[in-house]
């Protein structure tokens, strides 16, 4: 009778230790199909209310598609439709859309980082927005399988831009970051960004080995992201990406070291940094992007370079992946909440195709 129940114990443990695994790991394979997209978005079309649908419809122009930030929704204040004001059915309806456009990672992280801000609310004297219902949904331009037309869905610490049938594929600007990088809600443990750290922090602990490798100058931000505009004192102001299209380095001067001079296991973790990043649009999307970085010219004129500590625990520290078209960056920053913590910062854009080359340059 013992070794029957000491059979059961370890079998419940066995499928707990398995289900652990499998909550830990997410699948990048599916999800960003045009036609499930369309249908899910016609779904949701039907089960708003006109005023709804006023606010989730916005033209695809310059202005709309840059309409989007990191910062909480108190800082910079969101167009679109607020997810915390949908009701029940509407709320299922919509994440039918983001089923479809992401890839069970990207919905994962969605979630997590949502959770994130619902961890912070409590802490938010000021207030400045912190809340998990702050998140916000457009489509802008009309969907359609064949005429430009983009999906935005985003709020603090969370921007997805899609661009659907553009001249290129479309899936940045593309910001994801937390505040905590790790926390308990409910009982549940989280930590976003998980992947991405793993992924930049083994990344810079290779490299390290390279002296070129280090960049110079102090990171305190993403250097590609919104353009924002601190006042002593006060609340940050603009917050957007009014800075589109930004330029990038065009010669070897303090890009890191090229991925040709690194060794094959180092060149490994290159891919593995840039595919924890891609992993999160629907496969659809990103494959073909995917594709582009990793041809061997793109790959032999990439670099990549970190600054601070390697193993990413002090601020300031920060690691990018830089080639002809991709732009990584993963940066440590002081928590707002509680300064003597750190959270984390990360983006990837397109050098060619940011807004799917919709948006004029």
């Amino acid at each position: 009778m013992r070794r029957r129940n000491t059979l059961r114990m370890f079998a419940i443990a066995s499928l707990l230790a398995l289900a652990q695994a499998q909550a830990a790991t997410c699948d990048d394979s599916q999800g960003g199909q045009i036609e499930p997209l369309l249908a899910a978005v016609a779904a949701l079309h039907s089960a708003l209310t006109p005023a709804q649908l006023t606010l989730l419809e916005r033209p695809l122009t310059r202005e709309s598609a840059t309409r989007w930030s990191n910062l909480p929704v108190g800082v910079v204040p969101r167009a679109g439709l607020r997810l915390g004001d949908l009701d029940e059915r509407q709320a299922a309806t919509a994440r039918r859309v983001f089923v479809a456009a992401l890839s069970a990672c990207g919905l994962k992280l969605l979630d997590d980082v949502r959770h994130a801000d619902d961890f912070l609310m409590p802490l938010d004297k000021r207030p400045i927005g912190w809340d998990g219902r702050n998140y916000y949904l457009s489509v802008l331009g009309q969907p359609s399988a064949r005429t430009p037309w983009m999906l935005q869905l985003g709020g603090h610490h969370l921007a997805y831009n899609f661009v659907f049938n553009g001249r290129q594929p479309g899936a940045t600007p593309l910001f994801f970051g937390t505040e905590p990088i790790r926390f308990e809600l409910r009982g549940v443990a989280y930590e976003p960004l998980d992947a991405q750290s793993a992924a930049m922090r083994k990344l810079a602990t290779a490299i390290a080995t390279h002296t070129q490798a280090r960049l110079s100058g102090t990171f305190t931000d993403v250097v590609k992201g919104v353009e924002v505009t601190m006042i002593p004192g006060k609340l940050p102001q603009g917050g957007t990406d009014s800075g589109f299209p930004q330029t990038y380095p065009t010669d070897a001067a303090d890009r890191g070291v090229r991925y040709s001079t690194l060794t094959p296991d180092q060149q490994d973790l290159v891919r593995a940094a840039l595919r924890s990043y891609a992993s999160l649009p629907g496969a659809a999307i990103s494959q073909p992007l995917v594709a582009a970085y990793e041809s061997a010219g793109a790959l032999q004129e990439t670099y990549v370079g970190y600054a601070g500590s390697t193993d990413l625990s002090e601020k300031g520290s920060y690691v990018r992946i830089d080639g002809p078209r991709i732009w990584m960056e993963f940066v440590v920053q002081p928590a707002v909440a509680n300064p003597a913590e750190i959270h984390y910062h990360a983006l990837w854009r397109d050098k060619q195709a940011d807004y799917g080359g919709e948006v004029g340059r």
